[in-house]
């Protein structure tokens, strides 16, 4: 049975949405009234949702979207009439649209014409090619990180040369509050976790050698490892967790608000007052911290060595001036500079790329201490195996 009378009502002032639906003939017309707008849409939505799709009890019977009576509409509106339309056409109804004028005719075109574009198809990868894929775009990254860094390092080189024909270019100030930061406040962790490893490497070490009967040469042990790869290498991978990714975080910061850019039109090189001073001040300050980290590893380790050997410090001292001796600190120090220089230019070049929102800050503080710590460790094994090669 078709109810001819069916009606669902909205608000009934001028301007509140409504509609009702009725059966005229063969045809079935939802007329609608009111505003049909955004801020109407989720009442309209549930009245809507509430009809029952008519089905034709014969191929002669067609559907109708009378919209004469709505005072305005946006896309929202249109939206909601057009998927009432496909549904009533999905149920084998044929549907169309009456007493619309020229504005709203154009813009159910257009909800229409959108309605029916295909989405792009999703693409399904095989787990191999998946794979490979991610294995490129990998490389690809590596190899763009590597050139992008190059350049920097040209860029910075340039600038400190600069220093030289126009030494007013140097910011001392800038210098000095960036040497405190990165070095000074860092001594108290660096130390902390220096002496903490060398305390656990001695007592690891005593614990392997006592079966052969060797424990005192874990002195030997722990004092080549503390000055030629523990000390600088724990060092720079705090640093870079520390200084690196505030690098990163404070020149990031300005380039969101667009600091960088102003800097610029005021004629003041960011790479003058930017990077060069963080730059220098790591490279003085990270060779003074692997020194007292080595000095902390080797303390560590004495502690430990008085704790489970029993030596007391004039013993602890003349083992350890028996075990290494200047070549053995000089192979763990000069790796510092260079890495100073890599975490410094890798805070600093991501801290530039940022972009204008808090997830790309986020995202490069995060690359900049991965990126880091990664071509740290890096050069260290470089540097170990040269130095091995060379007998040093």
């Amino acid at each position: 049975m078709l109810k001819r009378d069916h009606q669902l009502v909205l608000p009934t002032q001028a301007r509140a949405p409504g509609f009702r639906v009725e059966l005229s003939g063969t045809t079935f017309r939802l007329v609608a009234t009111g505003a049909w707008t955004v801020a109407e849409a989720a009442d309209l939505d549930k009245a809507l949702k509430r009809l029952r799709v008519p089905i034709p009890p014969t191929p002669e019977f067609t559907g109708e979207m009378d919209i004469a009576g709505i005072a305005e509409i946006d896309t929202a509106g249109a939206w909601l009439l057009q998927r009432t339309a496909n549904a009533w056409q999905k149920g084998g109804l044929r549907t169309h649209y009456a007493g619309a004028t020229e504005g709203f005719r154009i813009l159910i075109e257009e909800v229409q014409r959108r309605g029916r574009a295909q989405l792009p198809a999703i693409e399904k990868k095989g787990a191999l090619r998946q794979m490979t894929d991610d294995l490129t775009k990998a490389a690809t990254g590596v190899w763009r990180d590597a050139v992008q860094l190059t350049g920097f390092l040209g860029e910075v080189t340039a600038a400190f040369l600069r220093l030289f024909r126009e030494p007013w270019r140097f910011r001392t100030t800038s210098f000095v509050h960036h040497l405190d930061h990165a070095g000074l406040r860092a001594v108290p962790i660096i130390a902390l976790i220096c002496f903490l490893i060398g305390a656990v490497v001695m007592q690891q070490g005593v614990g392997q050698l006592r079966p052969f009967g060797a424990e005192p040469f874990a002195v030997n042990m722990v004092a080549i490892l503390a000055l030629r790869e523990v000390g600088i290498l724990l060092t720079a991978i705090m640093v870079a967790g520390r200084s690196g990714s505030a690098f990163t975080a404070e020149i990031g910061s300005m380039k969101m608000r667009e600091e960088i850019d102003a800097m610029r039109t005021l004629g003041i090189d960011p790479m003058d007052t930017l990077v060069l001073p963080r730059v220098l001040a790591l490279v003085v300050a990270l060779p003074l911290l692997t020194f007292l980290g080595d000095i902390m590893g080797l303390a560590g380790g004495g502690v430990m060595a008085f704790g489970v050997l029993g030596l007391d410090l004039s013993t602890y001292m003349d083992k350890l001036h028996e075990a290494v001796d200047f070549q053995h600190f000089m192979a763990g120090m000069i790796k510092a500079p260079f890495a100073a220089v890599i975490i410094a230019l890798v805070g600093c070049m991501e801290g530039l790329k940022v972009e204008g929102s808090a997830e790309s800050l986020g995202t490069h503080v995060t690359s900049a201490v991965v990126k880091a710590i990664f071509l740290v460790i890096i050069l260290d094994a470089v540097f170990a195996m040269f130095l091995s090669g060379i007998g040093v």
